[in-house]
């Protein structure tokens, strides 16, 4: 009897397997695309009797490879074993049914906790999000299953696409798809919006319109949601990321007089068990949008499973402008029940219970990563909003790079728990002020001059006459005390500072009525201490 446990298990996970599979659907690339490729595998066996190639991403030569057979058998195996044999093919593996990952029937708790606990607003008095420092409009593209777009709480924040005249049957802005006005869904290909409660819960949580006096506060208060319905299966990723990709590339090629200023993506489905290695498709995606800017966020499984070991996907392919999320819940500690992993999951972000959208404009919790993962969506968001002319340039002139120092702030600027230690890469939860803080640098004239980090004094100015300007870095926005000592120790004045984060903090001392000497300036924090000597001429 203790082999049947065992023998059971082996069966639901051969049973998951093989379900995850879509028969007689296979992704291909190969750059040689002829007639003579599906003339081969028409006659590969007498079965079949129909073959379709349909382009995915025509940038990185990936197809998908649609069989039919008159029996309805699966011959997947036979046919990418012969794909494999021919040198024009660099890869061939199946198609794969995609799985939402969220468990939203919990309790309800309060209102929004997870946002106290990502410090978003005290981020909203930097940026409410949905326009950079020009006025340009910022997007955050959602793959899912589908999304209520009437819903009563995300009409100002749509995205709108404003070179396409909606109604006319027309491909006016001649991306491929007629009437995309906020989207495409991937089953029509065209831009109505298939209405699914899943997909709607995650765009509540990144970009619910917000200080509308209804309804629940988005991440990003004012940011557009491009939105891709019916992503299902591995192709539509795949089709779905290559249409995010077009929009943004056009936008940087055009200077914005096309496209769309797509910073983020973000997918909460995905597959168990599989490692990116074997999904070259998907994971390669990552690195195109990348290259025109774009940081995508995927959610991990909600079995609790360490995927570097088992695999997952998205969140074991390894782009390094991908981020993989893991849940935390409102006592800030990872859901028992959710993914981990070292090396492949980055970060948590809250998710169980979180209060979002449902469709028809009603609103409820929802749950598991897949509301962990628009948390972090919804923050890139926020950052690439952030009011700094240095910031903005280098996002403008530098794409790719910009992304790149984008993920890295998020990764940056992480609350380390004790449950995240060790199982993920961070050992962190997502703050997204700390993560703002962790781009100062930008939002200064001297792009030398650290502004914030650890409690520190920078240098201190003479202001002639007897007053000094001391300039100084700290880790956050709480207020710091300012003692001057003579050379003896003793206090001769103590007073309030309040640093800025994203201005260069400093504090004006007057030594007027002080005579000639050394004097020590300290700044304390708690228990941090820092102190520098001046030397004061008196004049």
């Amino acid at each position: 009897m203790k082999c049947l446990p065992l023998l059971i298990t082996c069966i639901l996970l051969s049973f998951h397997a093989f379900s995850q599979k879509i028969a007689n659907e296979i992704i291909i690339s190969t750059s040689e695309y002829h007639q003579s490729l599906l003339r081969s595998v028409k006659n590969l066996d007498s079965d079949i009797h129909y073959v379709e190639l349909k382009p995915l991403c025509k940038t990185l030569d990936i197809y998908l490879l649609k069989v039919e057979t008159m029996s309805e058998s699966d011959i997947s195996d036979q046919v990418i074993s012969h794909l494999e044999a021919n040198h024009d093919i660099l890869y061939a593996y199946n198609n794969h049914i995609t799985h939402k990952r969220a468990t939203p029937s919990d309790t309800r708790y309060p209102n929004q906790w997870n946002l106290g606990l990502i410090q978003a607003e005290e981020a909203w008095e930097l940026t409410t999000g949905g326009l950079d420092i020009n006025g340009t409009e910022i997007v955050i593209a959602v793959m899912d299953d589908g999304f209520d777009v009437e819903h009563e709480d995300i009409q100002n924040n749509l995205w709108v696409n404003p070179n396409e005249i909606i109604g006319d049957g027309l491909d006016n802005d001649f991306n491929g798809f007629i009437d995309d006005e906020h989207g495409i869904d991937l089953n029509s290909d065209n831009g109505i919006i298939i209405s699914k409660s899943h997909g709607t819960s995650v765009i509540g949580i990144m970009g619910a319109d917000s200080n509308n006096d209804k309804g629940i506060t988005g991440i990003n208060w004012d940011a557009k949601v491009m939105v891709l319905s019916s992503v299902t299966n591995e192709a539509k990723v795949i089709a779905g990321y290559d249409y995010i990709y077009e929009m943004r590339k056009r936008y940087n090629l055009s200077e914005g007089l096309t496209g769309a200023f797509v910073v983020a993506t973000n997918y909460s489905l995905g597959i168990n068990d599989e490692f990116g290695t074997d999904h070259p498709g998907w994971c390669n995606m990552y690195d195109l949008l990348g290259e025109e800017g774009i940081v995508s966020v995927g959610a991990t499984t909600n079995d609790p499973n360490n995927v570097d070991i088992v695999g997952d996907l998205p969140t074991t392919c390894t782009s390094p402008f991908f981020i993989g999320v893991t849940n935390t819940n409102r006592n800030d500690e990872k859901v028992a029940n959710a993914g981990f992993g070292k090396e492949h999951i980055d970060l948590a972000a809250p998710g169980r219970n979180t209060e979002t959208f449902k469709p028809n404009s009603q609103y409820g919790t929802f749950g598991g990563t897949s509301a962990s993962a628009p948390h972090v969506a919804g923050a890139i968001g926020l950052l690439n909003a952030l009011q700094c002319e240095n910031l903005s340039a280098f996002i403008k002139e530098n794409p790719s790079e910009s992304a790149l120092r984008i993920r890295q702030a998020i990764l940056n600027g992480v609350d380390q728990l004790p449950t995240l230690n060790g199982i993920t890469a961070t050992g962190g939860r997502l703050n997204i002020f700390k993560s703002m803080s962790d781009l100062s640098e930008y939002c200064t004239d001297d792009p030398n001059l650290p502004i914030s980090g650890d409690l520190g004094i920078d240098y201190i100015r003479d202001d002639m006459n007897g007053t000094y300007t001391v300039f100084y870095k700290s880790p956050d926005t709480r207020e710091v005390q300012v003692d001057i000592y003579d050379i003896a120790g003793r206090k001769l004045f103590t007073a309030p500072s309040t640093p800025g984060v994203f201005s260069r903090s400093s504090t004006d001392i007057d030594l007027q009525r002080f005579g000639s000497g050394m004097y020590i300036v300290s700044i304390s924090l708690g228990d941090d201490i820092v102190s520098q000597k001046i030397r004061h001429i008196a004049r």
